[in-house]
């Protein structure tokens, strides 16, 4: 595990097998330095030798010095004796003949005693403690078993097998590093002594037919014991100050830095001279191989990579990237050269080490090119050419291509450092491009055939499993560290992966086969199985990453393009719709682009199945899994742009390809392609078939499950919209109708499968699919029979006996009715309750929709539902509760102390291993709705059971009990909140949905706010209130101070998803439902005054309302009013100018009708609850005139005492009419001034000629102006009835005033007749209805309302009528009393003259 965290590479952790880091048994195997035992061999002997060295060497450190030094004699006397032995069986009297050939049979690789001695002392050097004793001896060079151990190595060193070397190696550097103060260094510059003695084959045996030879092998374990002692160095550094962290203890101030320096710049200088390649009679190619290996690691173990470099370690890089170049060139020398003759054996057998090395020593220095940028800029983008060509003429050697993998990894961390180069002929500046010749042709898949159809069929060789692995991890860190679309991997990729997970995926074990291991199985065969099933799950991981980066930073139309390509090939992958044939001859219309989209799927997936049709069920299974996550993509794009489904719409899809038609060039792509709605059909016809897949008449839950979720996915996607060829109001999906519900049964019967298939975790999970998408179902109201909604429902209801109520458990021993437990013998314990608690989440969430309204739930639908809800609702609820805080508790768990949640107990498990990883998933995943489903039932049943009664004791308990879980847990939800979060991401998604719930809960118990005391008090409700403000309302204003937040990213905050807006509504209604209750609950005032006011002061001072901000502004302003209430009297005053003050700023900038409706609420609240005087009233309404605000005048003017406001502003209203340059502004005046009139008028009629007095004259204008069109054009004609009625309503009160009091006969007919003349006048210009009069613009209505008038005053008062028509000109005369019988008569078409019938009996024959 120290190692995995401290490389932080995927590639090189692929070798750490899962589990490994907690593979020691127990704490006593920490304290050693144990290890999991090797593989067990079925020989005896080779048990018995390796117990041996084990033993041998767990002793040798609790010997003293003498012994020690004679162990190590034996061992020494031991390889002497066999190598003497060796010699004498080919001694001088041998043939030469015999001798080569006896060699060719016995290579001296094999050295098996040599291998034994080499394994033993290297035991004994790992089996010491860190500081060595030396046990009283003379310091010189160590105690005499270092002595010889040493003289023993060095023997060793220059052994042809490299396994011999390289234990020797490490042996050497063990005890030039080993901890004894005295004498280390003594001993360390021994040991680099004889190796210069080594280096130089002074020490070899002096036999001239394999001295060259012998000095090859020399100088490579040389070079190689000078990296172990380096790197051994910085272990054992390491080492102690680990330990020392561990104890809490601080170093000796003596061992200082200087002290545990090696001689880094003299094993510099001796590794150096191999890696010139000037000198062609030099170092042979072995030797310079292991210098490059021995270069790289003496830099990577002395250079740290988080400091800056100094001058020295400049020049070492430089000097590394000089040999890189130089080694690089000298690579690719011929074999058939003079200088190589002889060597060509060599050449073959250490070209692919060399080539290995070369690029582990580029990997090496890519964190330090960056401080040599100034010298050269290109040099990663060369390093990256090099790699490119050293795999291109690989041969697909297994560690070549491992290394490639890591060096591209480890590149795509440093991308700023490649440069296009226009010297070079690799593309280097775009890593995908370069990276991804070499990473297909390692996950090629071969496909032997005898007769091949192209050159690809033998292009590549299958590689080994560490090679595939490993270039699938690349291929994901390249991805995941792209910032750029075009520096990415496209989709042709993807179907590659396909093709290989199609070739990989067959390779698994069954589901016990570790449990038959014996010793003829060695673990490596095991581990085979693992690794496959590993790279399986790995390469779907990185076909959905390659999906996500290919979509990063694009617009709308090229991710629509993308995710179409996805989701077609996908459908014809799980399908096996595969075509080799591609019709490019189809038309460029809306069915042509249909077809093409199409042909080019079915194209693609025929790569993968042209040897296997129908696929694997696995690849059935990845296929649709890849569709339902192309088909979330949609939603996401759809939520991020306008969120009305505008993409699965099937009149705005053809308008928009219609465009693409129209607009873009005939080529099919980003700019013109097919859209989701037109290949619905394909869609839900394989979701359907995969929802009900089986192979040889056995189910497939696996496949199941995938085809549900896409099921579900285009349920989400295409639920709400509406079938256009029926125009009944009917969904799109109406017409599969009898697919869906088929597939929807299957999965609910799983639990009845179960019983006549093999038992495991997937049906289970099938089930849960199932509950799922029927929730869908039922929210988006995709079921219109009730015959078949009931038998949908049938599957998932609770019996009784399955939810029995039961109390809080007490911990007495009495039997707990809460555990969740397996029925039936034969079924898997540990995945069987996952039925039981899929009901219950289902059940839950049917619940809370019902309960928040928003859902169109059809009304059959719902009384179905509502019905089922009341059965067993109290058992439920317990039992609902009880899974909640399990599963509250397990996530708690998981998040905070992951060590304790493998012994932990919960209410509804006695261990949480009794449970399988699903059903623990889906108690963690659901048990916010469990909650708020818990909460709404108990306060439900504590309302309808006796206050003294046990199980009102009962529903309290769990009541206590389940509150503090539901406030821990939106606390910890909002906290890790991020709104507006434009990219998709399922955990956020989660996040939104569980903060939901529990707020909801809260308000479930402030709504009845005579349970707040059970387990909310007054403080963490204004507690609640603060943290709801600050996560949710904050982040989408933009006002959050969180360093995550949207504040400096506005853009951000232009769109939330369907989960974000019902987050927003629930935390706005909690805090609106907190104001209304604040008195009764004793919520602090200045906490909702906050919360409240500081949105509005925001918007008041921005004056820019965005839509996602009215929901929040509008429920701020009416929660102000509710607050208003309750506010003390001690800042009541200023806290009531204050909102009016805000009230008219957000009314003068013009907000929507929901904010104004809320602000006139919040205004009239004010005027009736005022402590303000009529005065500052008076002042206001003045105000609100002066800016046009009609509404609000209108508003104060009804609420202060009679007639105030409208004399206070008499005059304003007069300006106001009296400026005929504006339209709207006289129909909002004058409704103002009517609604005004009319409701003071009642408790003082003489207000009537205060107002005609002031601005009769101006209303008479305008009744004028409107009525003959005097002012036309936009602006005004919107208005001319709506003014025209205003102005005579106005006038027939006033007339209605006068009638009645019965003074001043001659001025009342003056003003009469004033009146008729101008209504007479409009009659003439816009006539009556069947009576127009042709003019332009003329409006019968007005016509009409002015004949009414005319009705009016004389069924009211006919001597005053002729009175008035006395005083009216003839011709206006005329035309009254004509709309007068017009009116009375109905307003009757005139008749028109008929010609008489002509009778055919009247003519006599003559």
């Amino acid at each position: 595990k120290k190692f995995r965290m401290r490389i932080h590479d995927d590639i090189l952790c692929l070798y750490l097998r899962e589990g490994e880091e907690n593979s020691i048994p127990t704490p006593l195997h920490e304290v050693g330095t144990w290890r999991v035992p090797p593989d067990p061999t079925g020989t005896s002997k080779v048990r018995l030798l390796d117990s041996s060295i084990h033993v041998f060497a767990a002793t040798f450190g609790l010997q003293d010095g003498h012994t020690q030094s004679e162990a190590l004699r034996m061992l020494e006397n031991l390889y002497l004796l066999t190598q003497t032995e060796k010699s004498n069986r080919f001694n001088v009297s041998t043939s030469s003949l015999i001798a080569e050939s006896q060699g060719k049979v016995k290579p001296q690789e094999e050295d098996v005693p040599a291998s034994n001695v080499i394994a033993t002392v290297l035991a004994c050097l790992q089996a010491l403690p860190l500081h060595e004793s030396t046990y009283d001896t003379l310091i010189d060079r160590g105690p005499p078993w270092m002595e010889r151990a040493t003289s023993l190595l060095l023997r060793l060193l220059p052994s042809p097998s490299g396994i011999i070397r390289r234990g020797a190696a490490e042996g050497l550097s063990l005890l030039a590093t080993l901890g004894v103060s005295e004498d280390a260094h003594t001993l360390q510059s021994t040991i680099l002594h004889s190796l210069d003695e080594v280096m130089k084959g002074n020490s070899l045996a002096a036999n001239p037919k394999t001295h060259v030879e012998t000095l090859s092998y020399a100088k490579a374990g040389t070079l190689h014991t000078l990296a172990c002692i380096q790197r051994a160095a910085k272990r054992m550094k390491r080492n102690e100050e680990e330990r020392a962290i561990a104890r809490s203890v601080s170093r000796e101030a003596d061992k200082n830095a200087e002290s545990d320096k090696t001689p880094f710049m003299i094993m510099m200088t001796r590794v150096l001279p191999s890696l010139a390649t000037q000198n062609h009679g030099g170092d042979s190619l072995l030797a310079r191989t292991y210098a490059l290996h021995s270069f790289g690691v003496l830099i990577s173990n002395s250079i740290s990579t988080h400091t800056a470099l100094t001058p020295e370690q400049v020049q070492i890089i430089s000097k590394a990237v000089e040999a890189v170049e130089s080694s690089f060139l000298g690579a690719w020398s011929a074999v058939v050269s003079e200088n190589s003759k002889g060597k060509e054996r060599e050449k073959f057998a250490s070209g692919p080490a060399f080539l290995a090395v070369l690029l582990r020593l580029m990997t090496t220095l890519l964190p330090w090119l960056n401080e040599l940028k100034s010298l050269d800029r290109w040099l990663a983008s060369r390093f990256s050419c090099f790699a490119s060509t050293i795999l291109e003429y690989s041969s697909n050697h297994p560690v070549i291509l491992f290394e490639g993998s890591i060096f591209f990894e480890r590149l795509s961390a440093h991308r700023e450092l490649i440069r296009p180069n226009s010297c070079s002929v690799v593309t280097t500046h775009n890593l995908s491009a370069t990276a991804e010749p070499f990473l297909i042709s390692v996950l090629q898949p071969p496909y032997p055939k005898v007769v091949a159809d192209s050159e690809l069929d033998f292009s590549s060789c299958q590689g080994p499993i560490d090679a595939q692995r490993s270039a699938v991890l690349c291929m994901k860190e390249i991805c995941s560290s792209s910032n750029s679309p075009d520096d990415t991997f496209t989709f042709g990729v993807g179907k590659s992966l396909f093709s290989f997970l199609h070739d990989r995926c067959g390779r698994r074990r069954f589901q016990h086969f570790s449990d038959f291991r014996s010793l003829a199985l060695s673990r490596a065969v095991v581990n085979f199985f693992e690794d496959c099933q590993m790279l399986e799950t790995e390469a779907i991981s990185l076909i959905q990453a390659i999906l996500n980066a290919e979509i990063t930073g694009r617009d709308k139309n090229e991710k629509s393009f993308i995710i179409l390509q996805w989701l077609l090939f996908s459908r014809c992958l799980a399908s096996g719709d595969g075509a080799k044939i591609f019709n490019a001859d189809s038309e460029f219309s809306i069915p042509g682009l249909i077809e093409r989209a199409r042909s080019i799927a079915r194209l693609g997936a025929s790569h993968a199945l042209k040897y296997s049709n129908p696929p694997r069920w696995q690849l059935k299974c990845v296929s649709a899994s890849v569709a339902s996550v192309a088909m979330m993509m949609f939603l996401s794009i759809d939520e991020e742009t306008d969120g009305n489904g505008s993409l699965f719409n099937s009149k705005s899809a053809r308008s928009l390809c219609v465009d693409m038609l129209r607009n873009e060039s005939k080529a099919y792509g980003a700019g013109l392609h097919s859209q989701p709605i037109f290949h619905l059909e394909e869609l839900v016809t394989t979701a359907c078939s995969a929802s009900t897949a089986t192979s040889n008449h056995s189910e497939l839950p696996s496949v199941q499950i995938s085809g549900l979720r896409l099921l579900v996915s285009l349920f989400r996607a295409f639920g709400s919209q509406l079938d256009a060829t029926t125009n009944d109001g009917t969904s799109v999906l109406e017409q599969y109708s009898s697919q869906i519900v088929s597939s929807v049964k299957h999965a609910l019967n799983s639990e009845s499968l179960l019983n006549e298939s093999n038992p495991g975790t997937a049906f289970p999970r099938l089930f849960s699919a199932g509950c799922e998408a029927l929730l869908v179902m039922i929210s988006e109201a995709l079921i219109s029979d009730p015959v078949a909604i009931r038998r949908l429902l049938q599957p998932v209801l609770l019996a009784a006996k399955e939810i029995p109520f039961a109390g809080f458990p007490t911990g007495d021993g009495e039997e707990n009715a809460l555990l969740m437990s397996s029925s039936h013998l034969t079924d898997d314990s540990r995945s069987y309750p996952l039925f039981r608690l899929s009901k219950l989440c289902f059940w839950s969430k049917v619940s809370v929709l019902i309960a928040l309204g928003k859902i169109p739930i059809q009304h059959s639908t719902l009384s179905i539902v509502a019905g089922e809800l009341e059965k067993e609702e109290m058992g439920r609820a317990t039992h609902c509760a009880a899974a909640a805080i399990d599963g509250f508790l397990l996530q708690d768990s998981d998040h905070c102390q992951p060590s304790s949640a493998a012994s932990c107990s919960g209410l509804t498990y006695m261990n949480i291993t009794d449970l399988d990883e699903s059903v623990q998933e889906a108690l963690i995943e659901n048990w916010a709705p469990l909650s708020a489903s818990a909460i709404s039932s108990f306060i439900k049943a504590m309302k309808s059971v006796d206050k003294e009664s046990e199980e009102k004791k009962s529903l309290q308990q769990w009541l206590t009990k389940l509150l503090p879980v539901i406030v821990s847990g939106l606390r910890q939800s909002l906290s890790s909140l991020h709104l507006g979060d434009r990219k998709y991401s399922p955990e956020q998604s989660s996040t939104s949905q569980t903060a939901a719930s529990c707020i909801y809960a809260v308000r479930l118990c402030v709504r009845d706010n005579e349970w707040v005391g059970e387990g909310l008090c007054p403080i963490e409700l204004g507690d609640i209130a603060n943290i709801v403000t600050e996560s949710v309302t904050f982040q989408v204003l933009g006002l959050s101070d969180s360093e995550d937040g949207n504040k400096h990213h506005p853009e951000c905050r232009l769109s939330l998803s369907k989960n974000d807006k019902v987050l927003v509504q629930q935390s706005c209604s909690l805090i609106k439902e907190l104001c209304q209750q604040c008195t009764a609950i004793g919520v602090d005032v200045s906490i909702l005054t906050r919360v409240v006011v500081t949105p509005l002061a925001t918007v008041q001072e921005k004056r820019e309302i965005e839509p996602n901000h009215r929901m929040i502004i509008s429920s701020c302003i009416r929660s102000s009013q509710s607050l208003l209430g309750s506010y003390p009297e001690d800042g009541r005053a200023e806290f009531e100018k204050a909102l009016v003050q805000l009230t008219l700023a957000l009314l003068k900038d013009g907000p929507e009708e929901e904010i104004k409706a809320a602000c006139l609420s919040l205004l009239q609240a004010c005027c009736e609850r005022t402590m303000m005087s009529n005065k500052e009233w008076g002042q206001v309404a003045n105000y609100s005139a002066t800016c046009g605000l009609w509404d609000a005048w209108a508003v104060i003017s009804t609420a202060l005492p009679s007639g105030y406001g409208i004399k206070c502003s008499i005059d304003v209203i007069k300006m106001q009419l009296r400026d005929l340059q504006s339209g709207p502004r006289h129909a909002a005046a004058l409704v103002a001034l009517r609604s005004a009139l009319h409701s003071a008028s009642a408790k003082d009629p003489s207000l009537l000629c205060f107002a005609l007095q002031s601005v009769g004259f101006e209303i008479l204008q305008l009744l004028r102006a409107h009525g003959v069109r005097v002012l036309s054009g936009q602006g005004y004609d919107e208005h001319r009835v709506t003014v025209c009625a205003e102005s005579v309503k106005v006038n027939i009160m006033a007339f209605q005033y006068l009638n009645s009091v019965s003074k001043g006969e001659n001025k009342f007919v003056l003003f009469v007749s004033a009146l008729f003349e101008i209504l007479v006048e409009s009659i003439s210009f816009n006539g009556l209805p069947n009576h127009p009069s042709g003019k332009e613009g003329a409006d019968e209505t007005i016509g009409r309302m002015c004949a009414q008038v005319f009705v009016h005053v004389v069924r009211t008062a006919p001597m005053l009528f002729k009175s008035a028509m006395v005083a009216i000109a003839p011709e206006n005369r005329a035309v009254l009393e004509s709309a007068v019988r017009a009116d009375m008569s109905g307003y009757a078409a005139p008749k028109r003259a008929t010609k008489k019938k002509i009778s055919l009996k009247g003519f006599i024959k003559k």
